[in-house]
């Protein structure tokens, strides 16, 4: 079945496109140069209009997209319309059925996941989503036209609150199950840490995400948090002990909790590492020659010796470098700088000696080139930071050559080795929980052993 444009409708139209073809599942709009196929699973509706002597038939298309067939005869315009749009409604009614299957598959999907006694995270939520998406670009027609079938509109509708609100349906699903397992397990929460755990040490404990945060004041109860951690996974069937590794910044801290556990778990299969020690385990697996350690790490007094004759030398030799250490002292520190060669002062240099070790520690901690550390610093101060990082760098240098005479590595060293063994795979993590405790003191380096 085909509408043609008259003879005379064809000259004074002057339009594009004079004929249309009915199809199996669509029609095919022509002219003398133009043609333009329209599938039915494109089109989002078919309008039929009179002008003042011929008729016009308008598909209208995705993206406020329009064909126009003018000057045809109104009667037989009438007709064709009829005969279309019965067709493509009958073939929207049949898609329609498939459509509300596809929605379907989606929501009992997601109704699955709710189900299913455990947290649900960010990332499986993102993949609900990841499958609605991927269900409407499998429909047989456009999303647009969903509402118009009553057999798909509820569905849809359900569909659109978890891709625009999938928060609010996260945080719902999670704060029920928060609520149950803090009612299911209420003995444990009551009696893991001396004092009974409050609500939000015990929200922290159950949370499912991958990675989380626990941000809180001193003597707040973090380090419970973890210990309370460590309890719940293992009393959940989670994790064993040998897949939870614990970590915490100096060896007191970690011999304390160590204590903790035993006292409260009363397990000793968990215990707590330091940074060093898990990297010194590290390369003790992955590597054939295991690396001594600086005995200036473990000497205050002798690293301080070594920066400040370093110090005082740098000062000696360059004008422009003691210049540079008179303005930091008196400008950023407000000290008291005696004049001439202040740097023979005996106690200047006693005051210094702790600042300098601090100071060529947290650069050895970054890790990383003194550019990078510079192009890290915050824009504001990226200037003054670069002239303090280039008068420590005689510092550093002098630290690193104290270490290749002593044939051993510093602490960073050896971070720096356990992550190139891990970045070479010859170290696989059997660890499905790390717990770090005093998070806020890691240093980039750390945080790239992690």
């Amino acid at each position: 079945m085909e509408l043609k444009a008259t003879s005379m409708g064809k000259r004074l139209a002057q339009h594009p496109y004079d004929k249309v073809v009915l199809l199996n599942a669509g029609v095919k709009v022509s002219g003398e140069r133009h043609e333009y196929l329209i599938p039915f699973n494109q089109l989002l509706a078919i309008h039929c209009k009179r002008g003042l002597v011929w008729g016009e038939l308008e598909f209208v298309l995705p993206a406020d997209k329009v064909v126009r067939l003018h000057g045809t005869e109104w009667a037989e315009t009438q007709r064709f319309h009829h005969h279309l749009n019965t067709l493509w409604q009958q073939w929207s009614h049949d898609m329609s059925v498939i459509a509300a299957q596809v929605l379907q598959q989606v929501l009992d999907d997601i109704a699955r996941s709710n189900a299913q006694q455990k947290w649900l995270t960010r990332q499986q939520t993102a993949g609900l989503q990841e499958k609605i998406t991927q269900a409407l670009t499998a429909l047989p027609f456009p999303v647009s036209r969903l509402n118009e079938f009553e057999n798909c509109r509820d569905a849809w509708r359900q569909c659109q609150a978890w891709l625009s609100d999938i928060d609010t349906s996260r945080l719902a699903h999670n704060q029920a199950w928060t609520d149950a397992m803090l009612a299911e397990y209420a003995d444990f929460f009551s009696t893991v840490e001396s004092s009974p755990l409050n609500p939000a040490q015990a929200r922290a404990v159950v949370n499912g995400e991958p990675s989380l945060l626990v941000l809180a004041g001193a003597g707040s109860g973090k380090t419970s948090v973890l210990v309370a951690r460590a309890g719940w996974l293992l009393t959940t069937g989670e994790a064993v002990a040998d897949q939870i590794l614990l970590l915490a910044f100096g060896r007191k801290a970690a011999q304390e909790m160590d204590e903790r556990i035993r006292q409260r778990l009363h397990t000793q299969d968990i215990t707590a590492r330091t940074f060093h020690a898990l990297a010194l385990h590290i390369i003790q697996q992955g590597s054939k020659k295991v690396p001594s350690i600086s005995k200036l790490e473990n000497d205050t007094q002798a690293r301080q010796a070594l920066f400040i004759k370093t110090w005082r030398q740098q000062c000696s030799e360059k004008k422009a470098q003691a210049k540079g250490w008179r303005q930091w002292l008196e400008e950023e520190l407000n000290w008291e700088v005696p004049e001439g060669s202040f740097w023979q002062d005996e106690k200047l240099a006693r005051r210094l000696g702790a600042r300098l070790d601090r100071w060529v520690s947290l650069m050895r901690m970054h890790g990383g080139s003194q550019a990078e550390m510079i192009d890290s610093a915050p824009e504001a101060i990226r200037t003054v930071f670069s002239k303090r990082v280039k008068l420590m760098a005689p510092l550093l240098k002098a630290w690193k050559s104290a270490l290749k005479e002593e044939n051993a590595v510093d602490f960073s060293g050896l971070i720096h080795q356990a992550i190139i063994i891990l970045e070479k795979g010859r170290f696989v993590s059997p660890w499905k929980h790390i717990l770090v405790d005093e998070f806020q003191d890691i240093s980039p380096q750390r945080a790239a052993l992690l």
